[in-house]
């Protein structure tokens, strides 16, 4: 018999019903560069495999989608390193300041100055990590959550079943956020290192415990007093903040976003993309605030021999209890919902302008 079915076409981004025969086969390709033969048995059933594709082109296309990310986290970075340097300095200051957030960063500003106080502090080495980390994160987010998703799946679907849209499960973006992420912060560990450690002892320097280095001075140093391998001393916590991070960055906008278009209709468009970033923002501040005062707290313990993270948990519990571990998770998630806000909706337009489409 006769089959309609809905292709959703890369160039165009358009549905266009085709009918099909039994064993008529159509070449199809995703967002991902995953090329299929798309296939109608006698049982009606679909079937497809993968076709040869060429080397040109999967480079091309991995190139401009880490390059649309690594361009939008480090603009984004460069526009919002004030705030990160704000949490940094607030999470580590000794004896822990009496003044709300807000108040604090307002004496930090008066007192400092805003941009040698807030801005400057750590902006190069962040913005070169991020935008290396950003890179490898969504430049292959889509592939590793498509490649967990279908082999997940059945090879074969019934007609009742949705062939060309994603099969999608929260599961599959939780793993493919977490890997993605372990990998990209732990790839870029030392950046993170230096900015951290720059930013905190920014704040050291006011009550004349330290005295902050340029990035290049500060890794130089870093390196040469513990050896290079200490450049990634950390990188697992780092990296258990950037899965969890990044996998509830995924479960909130990519989740999301498919929610949102299957369920309440709405199209794939910048208004979607505003509100898919606040969930982001709530789920990777969520998810990802425990590690994140840990690597806080050793970062900022450096020039203490023999700390390791199992301390900096213990100081933490100690300091705080259980609720200290999301000792400052309200000013993570409003830093960040900007932070997403700009992200999300400059590396959708951008990939889109390069001929990507939207992100899937």
């Amino acid at each position: 018999g006769i089959v309609d079915y809905k292709v959703t076409k890369l160039q165009n981004i358009k549905n266009n019903t085709v009918a099909m025969s039994s064993h008529q086969s159509l070449e199809w390709i995703d967002n991902n560069e995953h090329v299929y033969s798309v296939l109608v048995d006698g049982d009606n059933h679909w079937r497809r495999q993968p076709l040869h594709q060429t080397v040109t082109t999967v480079l091309s296309n991995r190139t401009l989608l880490c390059f649309s990310a690594a361009l939008s986290a480090g603009a984004t970075c460069a526009t919002y390193n004030s705030l990160d340097c704000l949490r940094v300095r607030w999470q580590v200051m000794k004896p822990l300041p009496s003044e709300r957030l807000l108040h604090y960063g307002i004496k930090v500003a008066r007192t400092e100055g805003f941009i040698e106080g807030l801005w400057k502090p750590g902006l190069a080495c962040n913005v070169a990590g991020m935008s290396l980390s950003a890179a490898i994160r969504f430049g292959w987010y889509e592939s590793v959550r498509d490649t967990i998703s279908r082999s997940s799946s059945n090879r074969y679907h019934d007609l009742d079943s949705s062939f060309l849209e994603s099969e999608k499960r929260l599961s599959h973006m939780l793993l493919a956020g977490f890997s993605t992420g372990f990998v990209g912060y732990v790839a870029t560990a030392p950046f993170h290192l230096v900015k951290t450690f720059i930013q905190a002892e920014k704040g050291l320097e006011v009550v004349g415990r330290s005295k902050t280095s340029p990035f290049f001075g500060t890794l130089i140093s870093l390196a040469k007093k513990n050896g290079i391998p200490s450049l990634w001393n950390g990188c697992i916590p780092l990296g258990a903040r950037g899965a969890l991070f990044t996998s509830g960055q995924m479960l909130g906008y990519d989740g999301f976003k498919t929610f949102a278009k299957d369920y309440l209709n709405l199209s794939d468009s910048p208004r979607l993309h505003i509100i898919s970033s606040i969930s982001a923002a709530f789920g990777a501040s969520v998810l990802s605030a425990p590690a994140d005062m840990v690597m806080a707290k050793y970062m900022s313990n450096q020039g203490k021999s023999g700390i390791n993270t199992l301390q900096c948990m213990s100081l933490i519990y100690k300091e705080g209890g259980i609720h200290g571990f999301w000792r400052g998770w309200a000013v993570s998630f409003i830093r960040l919902c900007p932070v997403m806000l700009t992200f999300s909706t400059g590396y959708e337009q951008l990939r889109n302008g390069l001929g990507l489409g939207y992100f899937t």
